[in-house]
């Protein structure tokens, strides 16, 4: 009788050992920021026309990346080289 209480013990002592290691799971830290999902609309009128305008909804992530795309492209235009045409050099 008293092996079965020590191997009972036992059996208790090395399944209770991980369970004490691990104790509680921890609290959920502080979620990580989430993206601003919030929608920004502009309208832009379009060139000729009273009535047809276009209406234009994005983040401001996207926005900002549209703006840094377009400046980039603007830096690139303005490194180029100037091509001179003349009738004897066509383009």
């Amino acid at each position: 009788m008293s092996v079965k209480l020590t191997a009972i013990a036992a059996v208790l002592a090395i399944v209770a050992v991980p369970i004490a290691v691990q104790g509680e799971p921890a609290p959920p830290s502080a979620p990580a920021k989430a993206p601003s999902t919030r929608r920004i609309c502009t309208v832009t009128p379009t060139l000729g026309s009273r009535v047809n305008n276009v209406r234009r909804c994005r983040s401001q992530e996207e926005y900002e990346q549209e703006k840094q795309e377009a400046r980039q492209v603007v830096d690139r235009v303005q490194a180029m080289k100037p091509t001179i045409c003349t009738p004897q050099r066509p383009c």
